[in-house]
């Protein structure tokens, strides 16, 4: 008997570097515990492109050049379109439906800074969202990463709900205790790249709110991707002393800036499943993000973390404000939140989606 074959087709590199490359990375082990070979179709595989939109073409002539049958096939959304419809069992990986994503943009309900061009709103579904679409509505299973998506995959692509598993991420442990607030200055950690989508002008507004009622936390923002000049340019220079920038940073320095924060804040307006806030529950940290995708699905408002409406900066100013007139709340917050991803360990998560896949293969 042969040995048994996955191919993982996806544009980015698995890499225990990137939130994507993590989460595939330890599918890629669960998988080879159960005795499969993991073959990756990758950037590294297909190699330089002009456009990204080359992707799943390339991709697809690198398969075909392997002259293999897997088992099953596990395609990230947007080269979907080549890969399903083989006859062999293809499961769709989504960090985040894209069309979703685009309606929310050109609806208002994601806030870009920029303005979509006529050319873009043209071109941009064809190249991008058409396999996307065609992957969503043909593959055999979804392997999706909220219940929005579920929800949206049901409704948009008459998928039936028998037919999507929504899979957990996970988190790196922490053998220590919950983490000390290292200084006596309450300090709100933003994890996250410096753009709109992440509600970067919600957390400004709403730093303005709490000093306008007398308060001056610190604002530790981390892994902006951007200069600290640029990210500053968006604080009013009266809050700028209380800000501190760390464009980038290296994973193994994560715990160190959680260490510092009296709360963890994100105020995003979409996201799949975020790992910095799993990671800021996994330390102890009160989390306070936006009610939609992946983070209502992990926080219970009042037990695990608390949660606003997406944009509603009035509404995170007074949840900051509560957490630093009651820090005991805050602190059993971040307890009860450590506690619930404790049975979140790496391995378990991706060991569900080894054996979801696994038992679809069979039927």
């Amino acid at each position: 008997m042969g040995k048994k074959v996955i191919v993982h087709v996806s544009e980015v590199d698995i890499s225990l570097s990137s939130g994507m490359g993590r989460v595939e990375y330890y599918w890629k082990a669960a998988l080879e515990n159960r005795g499969y070979e993991f073959i990756h179709i990758g950037p590294s595989e297909v190699g330089p492109m002009k456009h990204q939109g080359l992707f799943p073409r390339k991709a697809w002539k690198y398969y075909k050049q392997l002259n293999i049958r897997p088992d099953a096939l596990i395609v990230h959304e947007p080269a979907g379109g080549y890969f399903t419809n083989l006859g062999i069992p293809c499961f769709l990986e989504s960090h985040g439906i894209e069309r979703r994503n685009w309606e929310n943009q050109l609806n208002g309900l994601i806030p870009l800074g920029i303005r979509i061009s006529s050319r873009t709103k043209l071109l941009f579904p064809l190249w991008r969202l058409r396999g996307c679409d065609q992957g969503l509505r043909r593959a055999d299973k979804l392997l999706l990463i909220n219940s929005e998506d579920r929800d949206y995959a049901m409704k948009k692509y008459n998928r039936s709900k028998d037919d999507i598993f929504v899979f957990r991420n996970g988190v790196n442990s922490q053998e220590k205790e919950i983490y000390p607030v290292q200084e006596e200055k309450f300090t709100v950690l933003f994890n996250g790249t410096w753009i709109e989508r992440k509600g970067t002008k919600l957390l400004v507004k709403a730093a303005e709110m709490l000093r306008d009622k007398g308060y001056s936390p610190l604002y530790l923002l981390i892994g902006s991707g951007k200069d600290e000049n640029d990210v500053m340019n968006d604080w009013p220079a009266d809050l700028r002393p209380q800000v501190q920038v760390v464009s980038r940073f290296k994973p193994e320095e994560e715990a160190s800036f959680l260490a510092k924060a009296s709360v963890f804040v994100l105020p995003s307006y979409f996201e799949g499943q975020p790992l910095s806030l799993l990671q800021a529950m996994s330390a102890g940290k009160c989390s306070i993000t936006s009610n939609c995708c992946g983070q209502k699905d992990i926080i219970e408002h009042g037990r695990t973390g608390l949660l606003f409406e997406p944009g509603n900066a009035e509404q995170l100013a007074s949840l900051i404000e509560s957490a630093i007139k009651d820090r005991s709340m805050a602190e059993t917050l971040g307890a009860n939140a450590r506690q619930m991803v404790s049975q979140r360990s790496w391995s378990s998560v991706s060991d569900e989606v080894a054996t979801y896949i696994i038992n679809n293969i069979r039927q």
